[in-house]
């Protein structure tokens, strides 16, 4: 065979899948030397896998994919965790920055069995819309894939009814002077309106406008709440330790909550140029979101004490730095909005078998979800024990118990022949396990406080009945 040939055949071999091949079916011709990750873009330059590309051609960069995360994150413990550090006392400050590692060394985890697999499958080396059902199902079975399937939708449908509804309080709280009228009903409605013709954006390489600007506006919101905090500084009214029993699980609800974000890190990866660099997103991004949290925390326990609201906004004065904070805050709740309902699209999609260029049966589906989500939230108006009872059952599955489950099953498997068996440190080993001891223990806990909780009180009448 001419040599001129034989070279057009190895670079056949080795040549980078192309868009088709990562959006599409896996292709056929994979094998083990199959490269993991796109090191080229589709048009010869580089992906946007290192430090400095921006991910434009071959997927996100790290620093897209650490914005969407935090972005994601930001909201809800900025607004919620003030009030729950009121009911755990001060013990409530090493409990968030400990549920802020354990979460990142879980994201970790997920991202390392993600690596795992493609390396065991070649098959797996394309784009996924349902990646982190295909960990549990590689781990645990089919069964335990559809569970996951499950909990995913429920968590990431209550978190974006929870924020369109608190994206509602504040624009409420915006308007009040101007339109008195209008309730929180009505600017639900509203506000899922103007989301809706976001939600036909894609997958997360779609989405990296949004995290730059969920984060970056959640920061400003961050830096504008506090100051107004300290403003409004007056002799310490906060009560010293905890509650009690229920109250300090039901704040463990919500801690796990503000933390929840790690069923999306398998999507996220999955769009990343360069997959092997997952974890330094991570860490970035939790680091990020735990200097956002403490400042704001700690300062609605100081300043408000026990009349700090679920919501911390509601607690601040009407002031023009509040006023400019709360859009802020909304511009937050949005964009984050997008980023949480996208997996739950692409898991809607992927169970209909709705085929990616498909536009009508698309849109279709997510006209569906967004129609739930307008339902759920015109029929709990009041969601604080919701959302601690989201973060202490499909949160803490997903974020705290089966992340460290699904690696230590993986490690434990045969490889197949001529893969290398994972090393992986006794000390890892041991966290992973500690880890689900406290997902288990405190889940359930928490789980039967936010239970207490709604059932012990009255429930708001559905909007649509009043």
């Amino acid at each position: 065979m001419p040599f001129h040939q034989k070279k057009s055949r190895a670079d056949k071999a080795t040549m980078v899948p192309t868009k088709k091949t990562l959006e599409g079916k896996p292709s056929s011709d994979a094998t083990e030397t199959t490269p993991l990750v796109p090191k080229i873009g589709l048009d010869g330059k580089d992906g946007g896998g290192g430090n400095g590309g921006n991910g434009s051609n071959g997927g996100l960069s790290v620093s897209q994919a650490s914005l969407l995360i935090a972005g994601e994150m930001a909201g809800s413990g900025v607004l919620a965790l003030p009030r729950a550090l009121v009911r755990t006392g001060w013990v409530g400050v090493p409990l968030i920055i400990l549920m802020c590692v354990l979460a990142a060394f879980n994201g970790k985890r997920l991202g390392d069995c993600w690596t795992i697999l493609e390396e065991r499958n070649p098959d797996l080396r394309t784009r996924k819309r349902n990646p982190y059902a295909i960990i549990a199902e590689h781990t645990m079975g089919k069964v335990w894939s559809v569970v996951v399937s499950m909990a995913l939708i429920v968590t990431l449908f209550g978190a974006s009814v929870v924020y369109l509804l608190l994206a509602a309080q504040i624009v409420e709280q915006i308007f009040l002077s101007l339109i008195p009228t209008l309730t929180v009903c009505t600017w639900y409605l509203i506000v899922a309106g103007a989301m809706t013709p976001l939600l036909f954006l894609g997958t997360p390489k779609d989405l990296s406008f949004t995290g730059v600007i969920a984060f970056g506006s959640t920061v400003i919101a961050c830096v504008l709440y506090f100051i107004q905090m300290m403003n409004e500084l007056r002799p310490f009214v906060f009560r010293f330790g905890i509650h009690g029993f229920a109250d300090f699980f039901l704040s463990f609800g919500t801690i796990m909550f503000a933390f929840g974000a790690a069923s999306t890190f398998p999507t996220i990866q999955n769009d990343m140029a360069d997959k092997t660099k997952f974890g330094k997103s991570i860490y970035w991004s939790f680091a990020s979101i735990l200097l956002l949290y403490l400042p704001i925390a700690i300062g609605g326990y100081v300043v408000y004490g026990e009349a700090a609201a679920p919501n911390i906004s509601g607690s601040l004065s009407a002031t023009p730095l509040t006023l400019v904070a709360n859009i802020f805050m909304v511009i937050h709740l949005v964009f984050a909005f997008i980023i949480l309902i996208n997996p739950v699209c692409q898991e809607m999609e992927e169970l209909y078998k709705v085929p990616r260029d498909s536009v009508g049966w698309r849109m279709a589906v997510r006209l569906s979800i967004m129609a739930g989500i307008l339902f759920i939230g015109e029929s709990i108006p009041r969601f604080y024990t919701i959302l601690a009872l989201v973060g202490a059952t499909s949160v803490a599955l997903l974020t705290f118990i089966l992340p460290s489950f699904c690696y230590l099953s993986l490690i434990s498997q045969t490889p197949g022949e001529g893969q290398a068996p994972v090393q992986t440190s006794g000390w890892i080993k041991m966290v992973c396990y500690e880890i689900i001891a406290i997902g288990v223990v405190g889940g359930l806990l928490s789980t039967y406080a936010a239970m207490s909780a709604i059932f012990s009180t009255s429930q708001a009448m559905p909007c649509y009945l009043r």
